[in-house]
């Protein structure tokens, strides 16, 4: 029989606080980056509400319930998958689209699956993040800042810093999660019986002999008294 098991997270520890700090990050470069996006109103709630309310959520479970709950931290990545997947409808490759969606998809499957215990090890998480995180520095960012015919705006900077961030804080996290077993329950060894109570005897009042017997004791005594009253007077 499997153990029970759950995961969690100290927010004291290293990997813990990194990653609040780095999503903290992300929240920051997003504002930053997107500060004159607030007159569209769809891109206002998609690429700064969405991932702003995300990230403050991700921030809390992770404080506040990273190790009773940190399974609660599912629904602010499901939020991030959103964001990830309507950021993705913009790519000009189809080709980019489909796959960045399907990586998507993979990472809410994993993560829930994960932080639910339904998948029994955190390792399929770090190169989920890693591997991602590394693409995007090397194949498309530093290209990208080489780039002198079309230079990489500030705004558009800040915001795939943002991304980055956001990659590496759910790394990090990754690495901060611990198991905590559940506590086995006491169970009789093979072939042990355990100790058996008797049932209670139901004891009747009844006369003790040892006081029957000086009642007739005292009884014979008045007879034979009786007996040598009468002699005595014959």
């Amino acid at each position: 029989m499997k153990q029970k098991f759950k995961f969690y997270v100290e927010k004291d520890g290293f990997w813990a606080e990194a990653s609040v700090i780095v999503m903290a990050m992300a929240i920051f470069f997003r504002l930053i980056g997107t500060i004159n996006g607030w007159g569209d109103r769809t891109f206002a709630l998609t690429q700064i509400i969405l991932p702003v309310l995300s990230g403050l959520l991700f921030l809390l479970c992770v404080l506040l319930l990273g190790k009773l709950a940190f399974w609660s931290t599912s629904l602010p990545v499901l939020l991030g998958v959103v964001f990830f997947v309507l950021k993705s409808l913009g790519f000009e490759s189809k080709l980019h689209m489909v796959l960045c969606v399907i990586l998507y998809v993979v990472v809410a499957v994993l993560y829930v699956g994960t932080v639910f215990t339904l998948i029994p090890t955190k390792w399929l998480l770090v190169p989920l993040f890693c591997l991602p995180f590394l693409y995007h520095i090397f194949i498309e960012d530093l290209p990208a800042i080489r780039d002198t015919v079309n230079p990489l705006s500030f705004a558009d900077g800040m915001q795939e810093m943002s991304v980055l961030c956001i990659m590496l804080s759910l790394l990090l996290i990754s690495l901060a999660m611990k198991k905590q077993f559940a506590e086995p329950k006491a169970e009789p060894e093979s072939g042990e019986e355990l100790p058996k109570m008797k049932a209670p005897k139901l004891v009747v009042g009844k006369k003790p002999e040892a006081e029957a017997e000086p009642a007739g004791e005292a009884e014979k005594e008045d007879e034979n008294e009786t007996d040598s009253a009468e002699d005595h007077e014959a």
